[in-house]
């Protein structure tokens, strides 16, 4: 008798033992329930390895621009990348240097995916990230201290702050020497160090006139986020001699306020025009109070132009008073002006600055520490 198996079973009607006995031994070793795993298996060794990164935004921003530079080094090695983003939009596309990644929606998304590492990015996404199944291994890239992103008292300060703590099964990466220090003493996380770079071909070398034209000082940050310190550039840049000085600001968030003093604004300028801003300006003043890692100084000095800031964790990752910028005292309106005129009028100072400030920028070039994003991630 030959026998007849069909999805249940064996044929209606057919009582044979031969056919109960095949169709026990289809169940038990040929339908996908329990072959499924060698396919699973030898498709993961054809794959190319599966990483998403879960952003709170796709705009832009320098902490952002990391991230898509991370997913763009691992691109090029093999990985398949995926962005996912807290922000309410359809599905589409994010262009970056040259390299455009689909990006998904987690609230507009259900996802079932599977992947072999996913990265969240900001305290917000920590939740979302820990509670998905479906990663293999999560990681959590650690930009900022952003309990002081909010002021005392707010509910939200607290909730950042406990995204240190709270969440024992993601590994810390992060992007300077001063939040590594931090994230172990007082939380005693061992985090990853993965350096921030600079990508050259953006950020290329432009001559300045110091002699024969006005003098401009760049100022750049969100007026709306208190550590960015705006309100302290314009203090200083409002007491500049506008015979000599002009003054431009460059945010891409927040806006001027009435007693800014400036000769020109610019908000939103995408990525790859913000060297032109950098090319046109002589000094960047930048007066933040808490940065992780500051991009601006780093992109101002790849371009031949020269750095006033304030002292900070963040900057303090690669920039040396005296040696590649100039720092003033905190809170001290006088010293700032003092050195942005000392700048001005010693030409020696001038270009011993210029040129470490060269060298700098071109050991923090992303081809220079490539590999040591790479050793994070695999």
């Amino acid at each position: 008798m030959v026998c007849r198996t069909n999805q249940i079973g064996f044929v209606p009607g057919t009582s044979c033992r031969r056919s109960r006995e095949c169709a026990q031994k289809a169940l038990e070793t040929h339908i996908t329930a329990v072959t499924g795993h060698k396919l699973v298996a030898y498709l993961r060794t054809v794959l190319a390895p599966s990483i998403a990164f879960l952003l709170p935004t796709t705009n832009i921003s320098g902490g952002v621009n990391v991230v898509l530079k991370h997913a763009q080094i691992l691109r090029s090695t093999g990985f398949d990348v995926t962005l996912l983003t807290e922000q309410d939009q359809e599905p589409g596309f994010v262009d970056f240097a040259g390299a455009r990644f689909f990006a998904l929606s987690t609230r507009r998304t259900i996802l079932d995916a599977y992947f072999d590492k996913l990265v969240t990015t900001l305290w917000s996404t920590c939740p979302w990230g820990n509670a998905y199944v479906r990663a293999k291994v999560c990681y959590y890239l650690v930009q900022n201290f952003e309990t002081d992103f909010y002021e005392p008292g707010d509910f939200f300060r607290l909730i950042a702050n406990s995204t240190y703590s709270r969440y024992p099964n993601l590994r810390y990466i992060t992007i300077s020497r001063w939040c590594e220090k931090w994230l172990k003493e007082r939380f005693g996380q061992d985090a990853v160090y993965a350096p921030n770079g600079i990508d050259l071909t953006l950020f290329q070398y432009a001559a300045r006139n110091f002699s024969n034209e006005k003098i401009r000082v760049l100022i750049e940050g969100d007026s709306e986020s208190p550590y960015k310190n705006i309100d302290e550039a314009f203090r200083i840049a409002n007491r500049l001699n506008r015979e000599k000085y002009e003054v431009w600001y460059l945010s891409y968030q927040g806006r001027p306020k009435p007693w800014y003093r400036f000769e020109k604004f610019l908000h939103k300028v995408s990525y790859d025009q913000v060297a032109d801003v950098y090319h046109a300006c002589h000094i960047l003043l930048k007066t933040s109070i808490l940065e992780s890692f500051s991009y601006p100084p780093l992109e101002m000095m790849a371009t031949r132009g020269l750095v006033v800031v304030r002292p900070n964790g963040g900057n303090l990752e690669y920039l040396r008073d005296q040696e590649n910028c100039l720092m003033y005292r905190e809170n001290d309106i006088d010293h700032a002006q003092e050195c942005i005129e000392r700048l001005v009028s010693d030409s020696k100072l001038r270009e011993m600055l210029i040129e470490n400030g060269r060298a700098t920028a071109r050991a923090r070039s992303w081809d220079a520490i490539k590999d040591q994003v790479l050793q994070v991630y695999t």
